[in-house]
């Protein structure tokens, strides 16, 4: 009987041992899925909006979609997807606020749409700086929106660079507290390669900030929109949306909040003009 015990216990460890191993070697798929590897094409997307093309520091050519802002007061919104995406799948944002007058640039990362490369935290935080250099030389005014993976990707670079704003749909906190609540039984914290901590950063961004996710998000709990909001520091809003999941928060309430942001923000710049003359 013994025997039998001891034969189950190293039989149960083993299988441990291999899905430990299995989940460290496959934690890239798991973050950045293969099958958004090809090119998306949106034929309204196409017709309102350029295929640029932007360089990163790495030596990779990335191509993007651009709009530029109506004028020069307008400000230029830096789309950033989430990991099971595309640019294309931003679209009906970025229409809607072209529409509303602002320029916009989704950006695309390696490995994502045709793009070169391999997805890493430290690439997408790359390609988000070369999606910038490339908007900044075009606009005076930048506003970051970044959605789940994006998210991270957006306060990464907010904490970097010179920005008007910051929006965040659905943001975590970091990628490995949403790892370690999916995978209880394994030592994530250990094994993650890629991290995204938005929660150590966010405090270090003195830009106005909006953060709005759904109430049933079963992906990223509405609680990491609670902390991050916490933690961020000045001028900042917190926008629930009653009903929303992780993938519908702009259309079940989202754009209000996100056009009502834009708006408080051109209006705060006109006051800005009218008192400096």
């Amino acid at each position: 009987m013994m025997e039998l015990l001891g034969l189950l216990l190293a039989a149960i460890a083993l299988a441990y041992l291999a899905a430990l191993g299995a989940l460290y070697w496959l934690q890239g798929r798991l973050v950045y899925p293969l099958e958004q590897t090809q090119t998306v094409v949106d034929a309204t997307l196409d017709a309102h909006t350029q295929l640029i093309s932007v360089r990163t520091q790495d030596g990779l050519d990335l191509i993007a979609r651009y709009r530029a802002p109506p004028d020069a007061a307008s400000p230029t919104i830096l789309l950033f997807h989430g990991n099971g995406e595309d640019l294309t799948q931003r679209a009906h944002i970025a229409l809607e606020l072209i529409e509303a007058g602002y320029g916009v640039l989704l950006a695309e990362y390696r490995g994502y749409g045709g793009n070169p490369g391999k997805p890493h935290e430290a690439g997408l935080y790359a390609d988000a700086r070369a999606a910038y250099a490339y908007a900044a030389e075009r606009s005076r005014s930048i506003v970051l929106h970044g959605y789940s993976l994006g998210s991270g990707v957006a306060v990464q670079l907010a904490s970097e660079c010179r920005i008007d704003a910051l929006i965040l749909e659905a943001p975590f906190t970091s990628i490995v507290d949403v790892a370690a609540a999916r995978f209880r039984l394994f030592p994530v914290r250990y094994l993650a390669r890629d991290r995204y901590d938005n929660l150590a950063k966010i405090a270090s961004i003195h830009a106005p900030l909006l953060i709005y996710g759904g109430t049933r998000d079963f992906v990223i709990p509405p609680a990491h929109f609670q902390r991050l909001f916490d933690a961020a520091k000045g001028d900042k809003h917190l926008a629930f949306i009653e009903g929303a999941d992780h993938i519908d928060v702009w259309t079940k309430g989202g754009r209000a909040h996100v056009m009502q942001f834009l708006a408080s923000l051109k209006a705060r710049d006109r006051q800005k003009v009218h008192g400096a003359d």
